[in-house]
């Protein structure tokens, strides 16, 4: 756990302002400001709730965007009980899960309307859904087309728990979304306000390259969220990708403007990978309290318009 004085000496940095922003209500006339600012809780999974709340206090962030799927932080099966639990423990530390990451594809999936009824009644607005796969031997025209029928009914069961559903761009080959066009394709004509783009800064510039504006301008109508974390090309060759911390790399404060100039305010989610993506041990979450709170200076920098020192 977190020592008293450590805690204090962390939580009054100016970035701790984010926390109280997740408690206010979302509405259309809030600033980016305003706005939540989410904490992907991976390297924090295997802390119970209440030093788990502390964390992401001390962090500044407005709560974690917590992993309730099979493998993460609660399992679907226990979604009932236990977020409850962390929701509470989070808000005596004037937090809150911002964003609920999922393992959710279907409406017609077991546990879907079961955690989307949680999710309702424990105020989440917002969760990210898994991923979808392209077979390189199919016609991939043909799958997008039949994941677009797949998410429909899936964006009919957000718009009636009132929920906003989130598909997040990753990199690689395999990945429906990481060239932008394909994810554009599969959610033409649903509203994005049911189910929109979290758009993941450092996979689009990693499988964009130089053509990243496109793939903004082509998704530009469904960004929901913006997800944001760093890289930059490494290696003899400069063909290996290598995680860094926000600011350092190719995702710069441009980018980050760019994407967000003409959208209304929407909640942002860092995602600090540059450790390691794993669940930390114990005598490691100080270090990444830490990295974490470097990271979202960055992005108070950028919120702010100011120039790295």
């Amino acid at each position: 756990m977190i020592s008293r004085r450590r805690f204090l000496a962390v939580s009054s940095v100016a970035g701790v302002g984010f926390a109280a922003r997740g408690q206010r209500a979302l509405t259309a006339e809030a600033t980016w400001e305003q706005q939540p600012l989410a904490i992907f809780e991976k390297v924090f999974e295997g802390l119970d709730y209440e030093p788990f709340a502390e964390a992401m206090q001390a962090i500044g962030a407005s709560g974690p965007e917590a992993t309730i799927r099979p493998g993460g932080h609660i399992e679907p099966v226990a979604a009932a009980d236990e977020v409850p639990k962390m929701s509470a423990a989070l808000r005596s530390r004037g937090c809150r899960i911002v964003i609920a990451a999922t393992h959710i594809r279907r409406a017609d999936e077991p546990f879907t309307e079961s955690l989307l009824r949680t999710f309702k009644r424990e105020g989440i607005t917002h969760y990210r859904m898994g991923h979808f796969y392209l077979d390189p031997k199919g016609s991939l025209t043909k799958q997008v087309a039949n994941y677009a029928a797949q998410v429909k009914d899936l964006a009919a069961m957000n718009a009636e728990f009132g929920i906003q559903g989130l598909y997040q761009n990753h990199s690689g080959a395999r990945y429906l979304g990481a060239l932008g066009w394909d994810v554009a394709s599969m959610l033409e004509g649903i509203s994005p306000d049911h189910l929109g783009v979290a758009l993941d800064l450092r996979h689009m510039r990693a499988d964009t390259g130089t053509s990243w504006k496109t793939m903004v301008r082509v998704l530009k109508s469904h960004i929901r969220s913006i997800y944001i974390k760093d890289a930059m090309w490494s290696g003899a060759r400069t063909d290996r990708l290598k995680d860094v911390p926000v600011d350092r790399g190719f995702v710069t404060e441009e980018v980050f403007e760019f994407v967000r100039d003409g959208l209304k305010p929407m909640p942002l989610c860092l995602h600090m990978e540059h450790m390691g993506y794993r669940v930390f041990e114990t005598h490691e979450i100080p270090a990444a309290v830490e990295a974490h709170r470097k990271d979202i200076a960055a992005i108070h920098r950028w919120m702010a318009n100011e120039e790295r020192e």
